[in-house]
């Protein structure tokens, strides 16, 4: 029989199976960690295998351990690893995002924002309508006149979650508001006045109506951690240790969360990669990861530099790139893989004259046995896909803009879930905000004039909307739609006996929705039936409604878009964390990439990120034209002589085991283009 160290010992050679060394190595260390673990080096089964030797090896209960990511996508994963790695033993029940662990919280102990129990949770739209209408009771609708130019709102909404990212509360407003504007010459002085002033009064309407926006989850529980000792050990006390993912893209209130949670036990494993920080514009602050050994006194940094997904000319060139940034932490990517094939650098004459020659060589290699969904192209900002789109479609290529648009955020997803959230609490006036979105569809009489009335006769008699549309005068045709609307929604409400799946559906029906769709006999009309049916379906794994539109307010994503035979077109910041086979990356040139608007530190980091996105081809192009003569994008000359090659590779030329000589792309694009030219006049 084996001895306790011998068990213990087998637990840990099966655990970190299939972990390099120094992967093994990080992922059972002590106290506080710094994992920098660069592009496709195997940062997720590092962090999973250090969850798992926590419970199977240090004895660590798994309630008593708190994992933190930015996805919904990233924690499911991570969770999934953790089961199969402990041999289906159940993972830590506090895995998940910073807003989902941060609204656990809120949750537990509403107070702490001025909320009830049972708030709602409003998403983006939500929020925006609530923003809007306060505004407007300001007077703070003319945009221009303070500062927020064409979209007011978004512009304020924009703001004010920059004020909760930074901690900001609504008091607290005003001061901040004119240090931020005192300490930076580029700051929007007349767009933060006006923010810091809209804030209060945007907060005081949403305690009213029981409700939180994305940035008070995260933002109420911190602030009232640090305010209250007896709070936070309420709440840190429960875990002996913090595993973190994707540390370089922390903000304020998330790095001020992490080292609350933390400040006991100081046992904290954080996972990221200081090269790969390029969502600065979003809040994040790259300095965290950069200070992480002066936050947390001996901590040790591990380097994760071997590569197990990109070619060496691939790395080779994207080390390059990178190395002239000399404020970064410092690694160097080395391949588990062969040389391969050279980047590809390719000239056009102009964006259009790109947009053909990148179409045209798709449409090759898809004929030379490389699958559509095996190719993806990557830019620097979306108004660049529309002349690619265009002359795919031309070729023929089947392809997907990747994150257009979120299930959740599909209009008749969220028509369906403002129905369900008001027969949640139809006489509390915390679901007004979802009557108004669903009293008008299908058409009922309910205009702007009408919901003017029924919010008066609401606030009048303390009520909420949907019992207005019995007692407010209304013109006789409306107050009997508005009222027949308002028997459907109390009909299923009263229903304690349904599920969730049953009350969505029945509320589609009773108030006509879902035979609108239908006889709008529009082309998007079979699309959009199909996202009811799968709402529904989805609907039969939650317990209850809350729990639902929670999930719902918190999605970051569509549950999975269709990239099966197409070839994937996306930004460079929605392609971090991904790999493709085969990547285009369009419009190196020194007006887009790097970007006039970004910083440029960031701006290489994303480059790095760009050509780290390739597994076995990359191809960089640029245009001399577009909209007159633009030089091509510096980064280019980062790349080495030696990991490059001048134009498309040729079958002959990608068989040979070194680059072959380097030859301008232009005597074959213009072969090309006449030929197009011709087929096209015929």
């Amino acid at each position: 029989m084996p001895t306790a160290s011998e068990a213990i010992s087998s637990d840990r050679a099966r655990l970190v199976a299939g972990l390099t060394r120094p992967q093994g190595e990080a992922a059972g260390m002590h106290g506080a960690v710094l994992v920098l673990a660069g592009a496709g080096t195997g940062k997720t089964k590092t962090l999973t295998a250090g969850v798992a030797l926590r419970i199977a090896e240090r004895g660590i209960p798994a309630q008593r351990i708190l994992a933190v990511t930015f996805t919904n996508k990233a924690a499911d994963e991570m969770r999934e690893r953790i089961v199969a790695l402990l041999g289906g033993q159940a993972a830590p029940s506090w895995i998940g995002t910073f807003h989902g662990l941060g609204a656990r919280q809120l949750r537990q102990e509403p107070e702490m924002a001025g909320l009830r129990e049972n708030f709602d949770v409003l998403d983006a739209d939500d929020a925006k309508r609530l923003l809007k209408r306060t505004m407007k009771a300001m007077g703070a609708e003319a945009g221009d006149d303070e500062g927020m130019g064409k979209d007011p709102v978004k512009a304020m909404a924009g703001h004010i979650g920059r004020f909760k990212d930074n901690l900001i509360t609504p008091s607290e407003a005003v001061i901040r508001a004119e240090a931020m504007i005192a300490s930076s010459p580029m700051a929007d002085a007349s767009g933060l006045r006006a923010a810091a002033r809209i804030y209060p009064e945007y907060q005081r309407r949403l305690v009213e109506a029981n409700a939180a926006d994305f940035g008070d989850l995260l933002l109420w529980p911190t602030v009232a951690m640090g305010r209250d000792e007896e709070r936070r050990l309420r709440f840190a006390g429960r875990f002996s240790c913090l595993l973190a993912d994707e540390y370089q893209d922390v903000n304020a209130v998330q790095y001020r969360w992490i080292r609350l949670m933390a400040k006991d036990h100081g046992e904290i494993f954080a996972v990221g990669d200081d090269d790969q920080a390029v969502f600065g514009w979003r809040g994040a602050d790259i300095e965290y990861i950069r200070r992480f050994t002066r936050d947390f006194r001996g901590a040790a940094v591990v380097k994760l530099e071997e590569n197990f997904r990109s070619t060496g000319h691939i790395l080779a060139a994207a080390n390059a790139v990178i190395a002239r940034d000399d404020t970064r932490l410092g690694k160097t990517l080395r391949t588990t893989r062969e040389q391969g094939q050279p980047i590809e650098v390719v000239r056009f004459r102009n964006d259009e004259a790109e947009a053909i020659g990148i179409a045209a060589e798709i449409r090759k290699r898809g004929a030379e046995g490389v699958r559509w969904q095996d190719m993806a192209i990557l830019y620097r900002a979306n108004h660049l896909s529309r002349g690619i789109e265009e002359e795919l479609l031309r070729a023929k290529v089947p392809y997907v803009l990747v994150g257009d648009v979120g299930f959740y955020q599909r209009a008749e997803v969220k028509d369906a879930l403002a129905l369900l959230r008001l027969a949640t609490c139809p006489d509390d006036c915390q679901s007004d905000e979802a009557f108004r979105r669903a009293c008008n569809s299908p058409p009922r009489g309910i205009g702007p004039k009408a919901l003017d009335l029924l919010e008066r006769n609401a606030e009048w008699r303390g009520s909420s909307l949907l019992a207005a549309c019995h007692t407010a005068e209304l013109p006789p045709k409306v107050r009997g739609a508005a009222g027949a609307f308002a028997d459907a929604v109390r009909s299923v409400a009263a229903d304690a006996e349904a599920t969730v799946a049953d009350r969505l559906s029945m509320l589609l029906d009773r108030t006509g929705y879902r035979q609108w769709l239908r006889d709008r006999r529009a082309e998007t009309v079979e699309g959009r039936l199909e996202n009811l049916a799968e709402l529904v379906l989805l609907a039969g794994s939650f317990h209850s409604a809350a729990e639902l539109l929670e999930h719902a307010a918190l999605a970051s994503a569509a549950p999975g878009e269709d990239t099966e035979g197409r070839v994937q077109l996306l930004t460079l910041h929605r392609a971090k964390g991904l790999e493709f086979a085969q990547v285009f990356l369009p419009a190196w040139n020194t007006t887009v990439f790097p970007s006039q608007y970004g910083e440029a530190s960031e701006e290489r980091r994303l480059a790095y990120v760009a050509l780290t996105r390739g597994k076995e081809r990359v191809a960089v192009s640029y245009a001399e034209f577009r909209r007159g003569y633009v030089d091509p994008s510096p980064f280019l000359d980062d790349i080495p002589a030696d990991n490059r090659h001048e134009g498309w590779l040729r079958p002959e030329e990608r068989r040979a085991p070194r680059p072959s000589p380097r030859q301008s792309g232009m005597d074959a694009l213009n072969e090309m283009l006449a030929s197009l030219r011709q087929r096209r006049a015929g």
